[in-house]
């Protein structure tokens, strides 16, 4: 067994763990140029067209049966690019493999790209949508209006250039910036590739540069080739350490320019070869030189593959065919990709706010789908978990980068909802992860799981999408997967060395994980990540009809009560022989030498037993004794991680609101929650209140907006809180849910009366089949409150205790 490290990383203020792995062997341009030459290719643009084979292609969803609304123009990609965000304005398609971006090189936050910056180094293709963690940002194109002098070797802010906001344009599909050298940068893209439009000044010399080692977290070994007859640039990299993690992968692209090269050249680390088609080494790259025509105006295709250069050029002549290579068709790739976001966009349609209302709710909405992320080729290829190259069956499509310690919560029920086809094909590839690298993946990025945070939320996103209709996958292997990692403390990852769950043996003996325990940190933490986890495998099961292991998980989600201490009323941190570890403090994340909460504190985690509040409220002294500690506990709704009170910016608080729903109370969440809508997030770069995390922050604002929330993992129950806008239809694929608010504002976040398909509804809940083909929910909303409404504890949202689902 390998020793294990943990990595702390500032980003967005999240401290994540990742696990020792083996590195992944460079792969030489002289191995690659060999693999293409034994296929009878000796450049990208020649190779035989490839059949679209396993998957689907350019998925732009058919025109609904519904008027479509105008509704691009509320998403703002800029939303979220400053502070914490950690978000990225450039383009991509939904759930796009690419995401063509600027990058200003600071490292002030993770996503490439911060709004406060001034300076721009580059347009690189791949990000992550809000991680927390620098990741990506490989094969950055940068257009210079002056030679190359030198190399900039491993230097990649060598072409910084200065730009303002004043001169920069972004909407979801398109994203447009005039740097300060007079350059104009237009950028749009498909779900594999990139088109980009690069305007130049007057001047005698229009350069593009592109850098094979521009990756944020280093570069390995790196190669990149010109080949001046075709116009292309092919090349390859390997890279990757999320959150400061082992992991590493190759990635590879090709890029096609619409004019031919008056000069070129390549650089090998600090050595710069003028008229060179070769570079390989730490550090590589390419520049070439245009004669520009007329309009000044050079076009570039681009696409990425994990799999190799010919794939990458599959994924270019399938998605954006070099017969469309104009101007004009520019446009119409841009005009394309903004109808397909607003199709997107579409499948919720709201009315009745005010234009920032509007703005923010739709900017939301698009991040949701930015994640996970297509690892899959136009032909079905992609690399898989055992370090072989597989192919999907079924013309599915395999996907990575899920940021699963977050998305468990709200984005994976979301995404079940208005992509079921997406979702299922999403569950599907998490099985296919385990089958092929032996464990589910924790952090999933497209060659490897990073090993990254704790817990195993394979599990409840896997549920979650289940429960909320996305069912088009192998329930029974993945189950049977899911059950053996939640009992098996054999299960394990060879290739990266990680345990599915650490420490469970100790979790399945003991009850909890004790302090200084064996793989990981966060203790307290790890004990409710599992016990969410096995609650909502054991809905999975149920669902399932498999009674058995649906009863036995049950039981074990209860283990946080081992941890609760009655003496003084926190979910604590407990030594091997029971005892309860020394030094303890509410407002720490750490004590007595061990990291027992994962950033937060005990105050932040006392809650986080969604599925059995009942139970926790009766530890407390009953439910008016926990709703009046949760009312001290949101004196401050965003206090950070080393706090007594709220932090709603981070996960571990985003089901806190809602508990009010369960003790009584639920016009405090309606209150609560419209707080934390109206003074938290915003449409513009300082919109969020902590990273995205690929979706999930957005998700709890989308579903929050419409007055409900999936608050116990795993199951179809949504808890209510109160609509934001006077009506909200949501399209389902079965149906249309039509949400009314009379009186809906800002200020208005208190239910009067509710009807469900206009019968008297006094249940502070509803369960998502009871929807899911269609119903009408009609609020009476007020700016004061309504304490009757919701109040008995009969219809409160059900709590699972013991080894007994209730029965509604």
């Amino acid at each position: 067994m390998s020793a294990k490290f943990i990595f702390t990383v500032a980003c967005g203020f999240k401290r994540l763990q990742a696990t020792q792995t083996k590195a992944v062997k460079p792969r030489s341009a002289t191995l690659c140029l060999a693999a293409l030459l034994a296929c009878g290719i000796t450049s990208c643009t020649n190779r035989p067209h490839a059949e679209p084979g396993g998957t689907a292609v350019g998925r732009t969803p058919p025109a609904p049966a519904y008027a479509v609304q105008d509704l691009l123009q509320y998403a703002k990609p800029l939303c979220g690019t400053a502070a914490d965000g950690d978000l990225f304005p450039g383009v991509a398609a939904p759930f796009g493999m690419v995401q063509w971006s600027p990058d200003t090189g600071t490292g002030r936050h993770c996503g490439g790209y911060a709004y406060e910056d001034s300076r721009i180094i580059g347009f690189s293709l791949d990000h992550l949508s809000g991680a927390g963690c620098n990741y990506g940002e490989n094969f950055a194109f940068m257009p210079v209006p002056g030679p190359v002098t030198a190399s900039p070797n491993t230097r990649r802010t060598a072409f910084a250039t200065p730009f303002s906001h004043d001169q920069e344009a972004a909407k979801p599909g398109y994203y447009a910036v005039t740097l300060g050298d007079g350059i104009k940068v237009q950028l749009t893209a498909t779900e594999r590739s990139g088109f980009g439009r690069f305007t130049y000044p007057a001047g005698d010399t229009a350069t593009m540069v592109v850098n094979a080692a521009s990756a944020v977290n280093g570069t390995k070994q790196c190669a990149i080739q010109i080949h001046p007859a075709q116009r292309e640039i092919t090349g390859w990299t390997v890279s990757g350490h999320f959150c400061g993690g082992p992991d590493e992968g190759t990635i590879y692209f090709c890029a096609v320019f619409n004019q031919p090269f008056a000069g070129y050249g390549t650089w090998n680390d600090a050595a710069l070869d003028n008229g060179g088609t070769n570079g390989e080494g730490h550090a590589a790259g390419a520049y070439v030189n245009f004669q520009l025509p007329a309009d000044r105006t050079v076009l570039a295709k681009t696409a990425i593959s994990y799999v190799s250069v010919a794939n990458a050029r599959a994924n270019l002549d399938t998605e954006s065919p070099l017969s469309a290579f104009s101007s004009a068709d520019f446009d119409r790739a841009a005009a394309a990709a903004g109808r397909t976001w607003n199709l997107y966009l579409n499948r919720i349609q709201v009315s009745g706010g005010t234009p920032p209302e509007l703005d923010t709710f739709y900017s939301m909405l698009y991040r949701v789908f930015l994640g996970p992320t297509i690892c899959s080729d136009v032909n079905g290829d992609y690399m898989g978990y055992d370090g072989q190259v597989h192919r999907t069956e079924d013309h599915r499509v395999q996907y990575a980068n899920y940021s699963g310690w977050d998305i468990y919560r709200s984005e994976s029920q979301l995404l079940a909802m208005l992509d079921p086809r997406a979702a299922s094909d999403m569950a599907q590839a998490l099985l296919v992860d385990y089958q092929q690298g032996g464990a589910f993946p924790r952090w999933g990025v497209p060659n490897e799981d990073s090993g990254v945070m704790m817990g195993d939320p394979a599990a409840p996103i896997i549920a979650d999408f289940y429960a909320f209709g996305a069912t088009n996958f192998d329930t029974k292997a993945t189950l049977a997967g899911l059950v053996r990692a939640a009992t098996d403390p054999s299960v394990w990852a060879p290739r990266t060395r990680t345990h599915e769950r650490d420490a469970l043996a100790d979790y399945l003996k003991l009850g909890y994980v004790p302090e200084h325990q064996q793989g990981g940190y966060g203790n307290v933490s790890m004990t409710l990540e599992y016990d969410s986890a096995d609650f909502a495998l054991s809905q999975f099961a149920r669902g399932l009809g498999d009674d058995a292991d649906s009863a036995l998980l049950l039981r074990h989600a209860q283990n946080w009560e081992n941890l609760f201490n009655p003496e003084t009323g926190y979910i604590q941190m407990r030594r091997r022989d029971g005892s309860w570890a020394p030094g303890f403090k509410n407002n720490v994340g750490a004590y007595d030498g061990d990291q027992a909460y994962v950033e937060g504190t005990a105050a932040q985690y006392l809650w986080m037993v969604p599925f059995n509040l009942k139970g926790l409220a009766e530890k407390m002294g009953g439910p008016e004794a926990a709703a009046k500690r949760l009312d001290v506990f949101f004196t401050r709704l965003n206090a950070g991680a080393n706090s007594e009170y709220a932090y709603l910016g981070n996960e571990p608080c985003l089901e806190t609101p809602w508990e009010y729903d369960f003790w009584g109370q639920p016009y405090k969440t309606q209150k609560v929650v419209r707080q934390a809508l109206t003074e938290l997030f915003s449409a513009g770069p300082h919109g969020y209140p902590g990273n995205d995390d690929l979706g999930e922050m957005s998700s709890w604002y989308v579903f929050a907006a419409l007055g409900m929330y999936p608050e116990l993992p795993g199951s179809d129950f949504l808890v209510l809180g109160s609509p934001l806008f006077s009506k909200a239809v949501i399209h389902l694929p079965n149906g249309e849910v039509t949400i009314l608010g009379n009186g809906a504002g800002a200020d208005a976040p208190y239910v009067q009366n509710l009807t469900v398909d206009g019968q008297t509804w006094n249940k502070p809940w509803i369960r998502y089949p009871e929807i899911a083909r269609g119903g009408s929910l009609t609020y009476t909303l007020g700016a004061t409150p309504n304490v009757n409404w919701g109040s008995n504890l009969s219809d409160a949202p059900p709590s699972f205790a013991g080894g007994a689902n209730p029965s509604q």
